[in-house]
């Protein structure tokens, strides 16, 4: 069953990215594919019924430990859902 991390020898999450550099102001710019992830229905859909966010963590990610890549505090948080 793949866990946390695009390094994790045991797979990784269909959405795991890679970490996103940003500026001593705060601001940053990254464009990213998740892959195995999907915006249809099934298995992989991001529109699942459980619900499914993005999370920004404080820190860069070691791409390898689970659940979270060692990455901090958890800063930012966005909900994904489709709007009708």
């Amino acid at each position: 069953m793949p866990q946390h991390g695009l390094e994790n020898p045991k797979g990784s999450h269909a959405g795991d990215m890679p970490n996103l550099s940003v500026a001593e102001d705060g601001t940053g710019k990254g464009e990213y594919l998740a892959r195995g992830a999907s915006l249809e229905k099934g298995a992989a859909s991001l529109f699942a019924k459980e619900g499914t966010a993005l999370v920004l963590h404080g820190a860069a990610d070691d791409m390898k430990s689970d659940p979270a890549g060692n990455a901090g505090a958890r800063i930012a948080c966005g909900v994904v859902e489709m709007k009708n």
